[in-house]
């Protein structure tokens, strides 16, 4: 249901206080790292704007695994309105927290990485409470066989 109504609000709303309900107020690691190497995040206002925001996509295979009492992912493959019927997917991951069992669970972390058959992950974006940052994959070098990303600025 969390799921949801997070897919709601992305699709189909541009009120940043929606999404920012639903989500728990402390930042997400993986979101600061992205900053601290000199980032950019665009937030939740800019992310939910009319023509930004995935409007008309839609969420198939939704699964959930809870960790523990305050602990929980859910995983879903996304598909974007405008990719065209052969067009990439998204695998999309959400990691949520409660303070204790029977409490609201919150949304901590979305992270997206695209994805088409015969292809390698290009780049990911990666949401938290403020907002969303890219990484994308680019010509750096290469080190023991992985490609490093880079900050889409």
């Amino acid at each position: 249901e969390c799921q949801k109504q997070f897919y709601v609000v992305l699709t189909a709303s541009n009120d940043e206080s929606k999404m920012k309900t639903l989500f728990e107020d402390t930042p997400a690691a993986e979101v600061d790292e992205v900053l601290t190497e000199g980032g950019r995040i665009d937030d939740w206002s800019k992310c939910l704007e009319r023509g930004a925001r995935p409007e008309g996509m839609v969420i198939s295979g939704s699964d959930v695994w809870i960790s523990s009492n305050t602990l929980a992912y859910s995983t879903c493959i996304e598909f974007p309105s405008n990719a065209g019927i052969d067009g990439a997917t998204l695998l999309a991951v959400q990691r949520w927290g409660r303070e204790s069992e029977g409490a609201e669970w919150k949304l901590e972390l979305h992270q997206t990485i695209p994805w088409a058959t015969g292809s390698r992950a290009g780049g990911t974006l990666r949401c938290d409470c403020r907002g969303c940052v890219a990484l994308a994959r680019g010509p750096d070098r290469r080190t023991f066989g992985y490609c490093r990303m880079r900050l889409v600025c």
